[in-house]
């Protein structure tokens, strides 16, 4: 009996290391969040990242077209990313959400230029609405960098 009480409580044990984790990051360089939603929560060596869209983090203002607003996100999710010990080299999943699908091309061209090689699977969603009337919005699935600890 002492032996299965023993791993009932090793299995307890072990399960609540791999607990989620809310990483708080340096506010002042992010935006405000807009809700009740955390930037981002570490699972093990995962990142879950929630929607960015392009608020300055210095004025907390949307950047005023798509090109500015998808330049800030990147940049946004790169102060993100690196308070989870990761980069923009270990993001495996994108999720691109788009109001015009015609300003696609735009996004694309910038996306291209954080994204070099061994490019992320991506979703990319045209969406009637955005927060704060944004024109784009982009979440991403990364994981921890290891050499970076």
């Amino acid at each position: 009996m002492k032996k299965i009480v023993f791993i009932l409580v090793v299995l307890i044990l072990s399960s609540c290391s791999n607990m989620k984790k809310i990483v708080r990051t340096n506010h002042s360089n992010l935006p405000t969040s807009i809700g009740p939603y955390s930037h981002s929560i570490a699972y093990n060596d995962l990142i879950f990242v929630s929607g960015q869209i392009g608020i300055d983090p210095k004025t907390n203002v949307l950047k005023e077209d798509i090109q500015a607003q998808t330049i800030q996100i990147f940049e946004n999710l790169k102060v993100i990313l690196k308070d989870n010990h990761s980069d923009l080299n270990h993001v495996t999943k994108t999720t691109i959400f788009i109001t015009d699908m015609n300003q696609f091309q735009v996004v694309n061209e910038i996306y291209g230029s954080y994204f070099k090689e061994g490019f992320p699977a991506r979703s990319t969603i045209q969406i009637a609405a955005l927060p704060k009337n944004a024109s784009v919005e982009i979440e991403c699935i990364a994981v921890q960098n290891n050499h970076a600890r």
